[in-house]
């Protein structure tokens, strides 16, 4: 499955995360919204999709991500969402 870079996927239970990384080696990085600088959640995905927050498996994995087809602006900072 191939995330967008900066594309704003939602999870079953509503939460919200945006792709920092889809690299050609699989490496996949996701952040949840937030809207304090730097205080994001990171969210890896190991290589057989499964989501993992802080060192621990989760109960999501890659499918379970729905693409809202909305895009964030600025990874930098603060998120900021066009569409």
């Amino acid at each position: 499955m191939y995330l967008r870079v900066r594309g704003i996927y939602c999870l079953p239970n509503g939460r919200e995360l945006v792709v920092t990384r889809n690299d050609e080696h699989g490496s996949v990085l996701l952040s949840q919204l937030n809207e304090e600088p730097f205080a994001r959640d990171v969210v890896s995905v190991n290589e057989t999709g499964r989501l993992v927050f802080d060192g621990r498996l989760t109960a999501w994995d890659i499918s379970d991500l729905r693409d809202t087809g909305r895009t964030s602006i600025d990874l930098s900072g603060p998120v900021e969402i066009k569409g």
